[in-house]
C-alpha cells in the first residue's frame, strides 16, 4: 500500500512539472478507457507486490460443513457453532486440518446463500461470541477455517435492497442493477432471463427472484464488499470460498479484474488468507483464467473424471491433470510467485452425493475416494461422504443431517425442521450409514477415509509431487509419485473392474500402505474389484511389472426397451439425459413403437461410461414418475435413471409406472 501511495505522489508531481495540454490529457484518458488489458495489468501489479504466505493450503485437507445439519449444541434440533466446536475433535481425528463453513451470515433461507446482514451471524447458529469461540478453538487445534463468501447477490430482504426498492433516491439504489442499466435490453421480467419485477420496478436477479444482483459498477459496492471481508478477517477466519465466482459481470475480464482487486485487498489485510473460487466449468481452460485473480479454484472437471473412472472409464488422468496444471500456471503470472493450488473434491452441497451418483455401490465410492486422495491437489471432503451418506435433488436432500447414531437420533443429532423446503429422505435408522455403526469397523467407509487421509498426510508428496502414469492391464490404472525432498516413491494402482486382478512385484522391500504387507521381487499382489494398492519403495524403479494394455472397442451400444402405462396418450415418447443436455423434446431421441405399449431406442456410449436419463412425452409437465406420483424412478427410486455401458449390444428393460400429468 505504501508503494501505491508513493507512486501516486510521484505521478502528481510529474503532472505539475510537465503539464500536458488538455487535448493530450483527454487522449490519454480515452486510451486508458479503451484498453481493458492495461487496466487488468495495473490491478495485477498491486497483487504481485503483496506478500502471499498461503503455502499452508497446499498441504491441507478441508472438511466442508453445513452448520445447520452437523451437530446441535443447545438441543433445538438445529446445528450451531457450539455443536460444531464440540465436534472439532471428530474432524481432527478423521484427519482434516482445515474447515470450509457454508454461509454463516444472517440469511433469509435455510442454506444461507441469501444474506440479510453481512456483518452478523445466522441467529439459528448462535451468537457472534460463539462464532469467535469456534474459530479460537479450531486454531488451538491447529485447524484453519474459511467461510463461504457470497458476494454476487444479497437477499431481497436485505435492508439495502428494501431501501432501494422503496426510495429511488436511496444511497443504496445503485447497489443493485435496475432496468436503467446498460445490461437491460427489454427482457421480459419474471421469466428465464434473470430479470424480475417488484413494486413496478425491474431488477436483475439471475439466480432467483429473491436474490437481487449487486452492481459492481458502483464503487461503493466494491468498497462495501471489501469491508465485509475485512470484518471477518478481523474475526479470525483464514480465508474465503468465493460463491458464484464467474457471475459478477457478463464479461469475464471485468469479473477477473474485480476478484484480483478483492484478493489484493484480502492479502493486504492477511497475507496468509486463502481464497478458493467456485469455478463451475466443464473444461480446464475456462477454470484457468481465474488463476490470474486468486490462488485456487475448485476442479469440477476432475470431479466428473473421478466418478467416470470409479465406474470403469479409461482415462490417463495424470497426463490430463499435468496439462491442466500447466494451463493454471500460465494464467497465474499476474499473481507473481504465489502458488497455484488445485482444490479437488468428489462432491459438495450442490451435487447429488457421491454414493448416490455411483448407484449406491460402496466399493465404487471407496475407489472414487482412493483416486481423490492419491491425486495431486488440496482435497475437500463434504461432510457425511466419509460415512457413505446418500442424497440427491432437491438440494435439501443433499444437505441432510450428519448421521451420528445407529437409530438416527440422539444427543446433538439435527433434524430437518420447517426451515428446510423438504422433509428428510435419506437419514434412516439402522441402515449402516452412521458413525456409531462404522467406527472401529475396518471395512467401513469411515475407517477407509481415515486410513486414506493418514496415508496422504504421512506422504505429503501426494499433494504436490511429480506424477507419472505407467502401463497396466486394461481395466486398471497406475501412476508413480516422486518428490525431491525424499528418496521414497509411491506407486499406485486402481482396479476399475468388478473382477480380481493381479500385480507382479519386481523389486525388493516394497510396502503396501493400506495393509502394511511387505513384498519382494517375484511376489504377486491380488487386487480385489474396485480396490487400490499404494506401494512404498525407493525411487530407482517402478516396483511392479508394467503391462501393455490390450484396449478393446471403446464404443458400446445399449437399447432401452420401455413399457409404458396402458392409458398413455398416443404421443411421442422422448429419451432425455446428459447426452442431449436434458432436451425434453429432442426429435433425435424419439422412441420407436414396436408393440402395444412397448417402445425402444438405442444409443451409443463409451465403455463403462455412466449416464443419467429419464423419459418424457415432449414436456417436463409430461415426465415419468413412480406410482406414488413422485419424481423418483428406477429400481433405487432416484431422481434420474442411471445406466453404465458395461457391455456391448445390451438390452435394458424399463417400466414406466405413470406420467406426471395423469392421476
Amino acid at each position: 500500500m505504501k508503494k501505491s501511495l508513493l507512486l501516486s505522489m510521484i505521478l502528481i508531481l510529474g503532472m505539475l512539472l510537465f503539464a500536458c495540454s488538455p487535448e493530450e490529457d483527454e487522449a490519454a484518458t480515452d486510451d486508458e478507457g479503451e484498453n481493458e488489458e492495461n487496466t487488468a495489468e495495473d490491478e495485477s501489479v498491486e497483487l504481485v507486490d503483496l506478500e502471499q504466505n498461503i503455502d499452508w493450503a497446499q498441504e491441507s485437507i478441508f472438511y466442508q460443513v453445513f452448520v445447520r445439519s452437523f451437530y446441535d449444541g443447545d438441543g433445538d434440533g438445529i446445528g450451531d457453532f457450539a455443536g460444531l466446536e464440540e465436534k472439532l475433535p471428530y474432524i481432527q481425528e478423521l484427519g482434516a486440518n482445515a474447515i470450509w463453513l457454508m454461509p454463516i451470515n444472517e440469511a433469509a433461507s435455510y442454506h444461507g446463500y441469501d444474506a440479510t446482514d453481512y456483518y452478523n451471524v445466522e441467529p439459528d447458529y448462535g451468537t457472534m461470541e460463539e462464532f469467535e469461540s469456534l474459530i479460537e478453538a479450531a486454531h488451538d487445534l491447529d485447524m484453519k477455517v474459511i467461510i463461504d463468501f457470497v458476494a454476487n447477490h444479497t437477499s431481497s430482504e436485505h435492508e439495502w435492497f428494501q431501501e432501494a426498492l422503496e426510495n429511488p433516491d436511496s444511497p443504496y439504489r445503485d447497489y443493485y442493477i435496475w432496468d436503467d442499466h446498460e445490461s437491460y435490453q427489454g427482457q421480459e421480467p419474471n421469466g428465464e432471463f434473470g430479470w424480475h419485477e417488484a413494486n413496478d420496478q425491474i431488477y436483475s436477479a439471475h439466480f432467483n427472484v429473491d436474490m437481487p444482483d449487486l452492481n459492481y459498477d458502483h464503487p461503493e459496492v466494491r468498497e462495501e464488499i471489501k469491508s465485509v471481508a475485512s470484518f471477518w478477517l478481523d474475526k479470525g477466519v483464514d480465508g474465503f470460498r468465493l460463491d458464484a465466482v464467474s457471475d459478477i459481470y457478463e464479461d469475464r475480464n471485468q469479473t477477473i479484474e474485480w476478484w484480483r482487486d478483492f484478493n489484493a485487498h484480502v492479502k493486504a489485510e492477511d497475507p496468509e488468507a486463502f481464497i478458493v473460487g467456485e469455478t463451475w466449468y466443464h473444461n480446464w481452460n475456462d477454470i484457468s483464467f481465474y488463476y490470474s485473480a486468486h490462488e485456487s479454484n475448485f476442479n469440477f472437471v476432475l470431479t466428473e473424471e473421478i466418478i467416470g473412472m470409479a465406474n470403469g472409464v479409461a482415462r490417463d488422468i495424470v497426463a490430463e491433470l499435468e496439462e491442466a496444471h500447466q494451463l493454471y500456471q500460465g494464467s497465474s503470472n499476474p499473481r507473481g510467485d504465489a502458488p497455484v493450488i488445485d482444490s479437488t473434491m468428489i462432491g459438495n452441497h450442490d451435487m447429488d452425493r457421491i454414493m448416490t451418483r455411483l448407484d449406491g455401490d460402496e466399493n465404487k465410492a471407496k475407489l472414487a475416494a482412493n483416486l481423490l486422495f492419491t491425486l495431486p491437489g488440496t482435497p475437500f471432503i463434504y461432510y457425511g461422504d466419509e460415512l457413505g451418506q446418500e442424497g440427491q435433488r432437491p438440494d435439501d436432500h443433499r444437505r441432510e443431517p450428519f448421521d451420528w447414531y445407529a437409530n438416527a437420533e440422539g444427543e446433538g443429532m439435527t433434524v430437518m425442521d420447517d426451515h428446510f423446503f423438504s422433509e428428510s429422505a435419506f437419514t434412516h435408522p439402522n441402515d449402516g450409514i452412521s458413525l456409531e455403526e462404522q467406527e472401529g469397523n475396518q471395512d467401513s467407509m469411515y475407517e477407509h477415509y481415515k486410513t486414506l487421509i493418514q496415508i496422504r498426510r504421512d506422504h505429503p508428496m501426494l499433494f504436490t509431487g511429480d506424477y507419472e502414469s505407467f502401463d497396466t492391464e486394461f481395466g486398471t490404472y497406475g501412476y508413480t509419485v516422486n518428490d525431491d525432498d525424499t528418496d521414497d516413491q509411491l506407486a499406485i494402482v486402481h482396479n476399475q473392474r468388478d473382477e480380481m486382478r493381479t500385480v507382479n512385484v519386481v523389486a525388493d522391500d516394497v510396502t503396501e500402505l493400506f495393509s502394511g504387507e511387505e513384498y519382494n521381487d517375484g511376489d504377486v499382489i491380488e487386487l480385489a474389484p474396485y480396490h487400490s494398492i499404494i506401494l512404498l519403495s525407493d525411487q530407482e524403479t517402478i516396483p511392479i511389472e508394467e503391462v501393455e494394455p490390450e484396449v478393446p472397442d471403446q464404443d458400446y451400444t445399449v437399447t432401452f426397451q420401455v413399457s409404458v402405462p396402458e392409458d398413455t396418450p398416443d404421443e411421442d415418447i422422448y429419451l432425455v439425459g446428459e447426452f442431449n443436455e436434458w432436451n425434453e423434446a429432442d426429435e433425435e431421441m424419439i422412441l420407436e413403437q414396436i408393440d402395444d405399449h412397448l417402445y425402444e431406442i438405442s444409443i451409443d456410449g463409451q465403455a463403462f461410461e455412466m449416464v443419467e436419463y429419464k423419459f418424457t412425452r415432449g414436456s417436463w409437465d409430461r415426465r415419468e414418475q413412480n406410482s406414488a406420483g413422485q419424481d423418483l424412478i428406477g429400481e433405487r427410486q432416484t431422481d434420474n435413471r442411471l445406466y453404465t455401458f458395461e457391455q456391448d449390444d445390451h438390452v435394458e428393460e424399463i417400466i414406466i409406472e405413470r406420467w406426471s400429468d395423469q392421476e
